[in-house]
């Protein structure tokens, strides 16, 4: 199933924050929901996130994510949504996605105190924490991380059904891969956001099907050289010129 990615960046001239608390550069998650007064469950295994980076707002409750501008004003939360991916969710998160989205256009009032971020709009109040004190990152050595996203071009795709591909990487310079189909390994390096990997080899066992679309997507990527990477909480991002991949660690 492909994604496209319509995030459209709708860059802002100004950005005005918070007196001495500026929301650009910080990440939070969702901690408590309320509803006058009552407890709002969200749908199992899904937490609300939110990301400010140079004027644009990134937002996701657990299915699609949604970006725009945002601004402060008067102590509110002014959201110009942009965009929203178009993964296909069950009924339960689709509905959740448009209450957040709902909400956040409401132009909630916002407080902050240290970690902590709180967002209150007609009777609804959001609780978050800074998200490296939620959930540090993951460190990329001695992780296992497992590939769940395919990525090429302004395209991402789930890792097709029947397939399960991982990276291990060591203290000592070395990746351990299961590119879903055969096993193997080479070395690597890290410099600056950047990893340099060796020539990786493996065994050569063939496969066909959602195996063999899941090694050559793994396998352009590792044998490209060098790589950007990023890690945010437990997940890490690999990036090959047009070509990537998205894993999540355990």
């Amino acid at each position: 199933m492909t994604i496209r990615l319509t995030l459209i960046a709708v860059l802002l001239a100004g950005c005005s924050a918070l007196p001495g608390a500026p929301l650009d550069g910080s990440e939070w998650l969702s901690t408590a929901v309320t509803e006058d007064g009552a407890d709002r469950p969200l749908v199992d295994g899904t937490q609300i996130r939110l990301s400010f980076t140079d004027g644009q707002l990134g937002a996701s409750a657990g299915c699609n994510t949604m970006g725009g501008g945002y601004r402060i004003e008067n102590g509110r939360l002014v959201f110009e949504g942009g965009g929203m991916t178009e993964m296909g969710c069950d009924d339960e998160r689709h509905a959740q996605d448009d209450w957040l989205m709902g909400f956040l256009g409401s132009r909630p009032t916002v407080a902050q105190e240290g970690d902590k971020l709180t967002l209150t709009s007609n009777g609804t109040v959001i609780a978050f924490q800074d998200r490296e004190v939620a959930e540090p990152d993951l460190p990329l050595t001695g992780t296992t991380w497992t590939v769940d996203t395919i990525i090429g071009g302004d395209a991402a795709s789930s890792v097709p059904n029947g397939a399960v591909a991982t990276l291990v990487f060591t203290d000592d310079g070395r990746v351990e891969v299961d590119t879903g189909c055969n096993t193997g390994g080479g070395t690597y390096e890290v410099t600056d956001g950047t990893l340099r990997a060796g020539e990786v080899m493996t065994t050569l066992i063939g496969c066909d099907g959602a195996r063999a679309q899941l090694e050559t997507a793994v396998m352009a990527v590792l044998n490209a050289g060098e790589i950007e990477y990023s890690i945010d909480a437990g997940s890490l991002t690999l990036m090959a010129g047009d070509h990537g991949l998205g894993l999540r660690g355990s």
